[in-house]
C-alpha cells in the first residue's frame, strides 16, 4: 500500500473510527488484488497470449464479492480522496477489461462464423442453396 496508513486514507466520523481503521486496510488490499487481476488479464488479452478466462473470471468474481461485502462497512462514512481514487481506478480497469473482452468475443464470433460457413459449403452440393435455381436457368 506504499506507506499509506488508514488515517491518511479516510476521514473518520467520531462514532466509527475504531471499526473502520482496520476495514480501510482490508479494503485497500482487496482493491489492489482486484486491480492486479484486471491488469494481468488485460495485458494477456492485449498481447494475444492464451488467456485462462475461467481462472480470471473466478479471481475477478472473488475480488468483486470481497468489495461488495466490505462496502457496507463504509456506509455513511466520509471517504478520503485516496480511497476514492482507488475505487475509480478499479472502475476504470473494469471498463477496460469489459472493452477488451468485447473485442475478443467479437473476434471469436467472426472466426466461428467463417468456420461454420466453410463447413456448410464443403458439405453442400448446392442442391438446396438459395441460388441453385438461378444456376440452372
Amino acid at each position: 500500500m506504499s506507506g499509506l496508513s488508514p488515517r491518511k486514507l479516510m476521514a473518520f466520523t467520531p462514532h466509527s473510527s475504531a471499526r473502520l481503521a482496520g476495514s480501510v486496510e482490508i479494503l485497500m488490499l482487496a482493491i489492489e488484488r482486484l486491480q492486479a487481476t484486471l491488469d494481468a488479464e488485460n495485458a494477456k488479452i492485449a498481447s494475444g497470449e492464451r488467456v485462462d478466462f475461467q481462472d480470471f473470471n473466478m479471481r475477478k468474481s472473488q475480488g468483486l464479492l470481497e468489495l461488495t461485502r466490505l462496502m457496507p462497512l463504509f456506509a455513511g462514512a466520509e471517504i478520503d480522496m485516496t480511497l476514492r481514487v482507488a475505487l475509480v481506478g478499479v472502475r476504470t480497469k473494469l471498463e477496460d477489461n469489459r472493452r477488451l473482452l468485447r473485442v475478443q468475443l467479437k473476434a471469436v464470433q467472426e472466426v466461428s462464423e467463417i468456420i461454420a460457413r466453410t463447413i456448410q459449403a464443403g458439405q453442400s452440393d448446392g442442391t438446396y442453396s438459395e441460388y441453385s435455381w438461378r444456376e440452372k436457368a
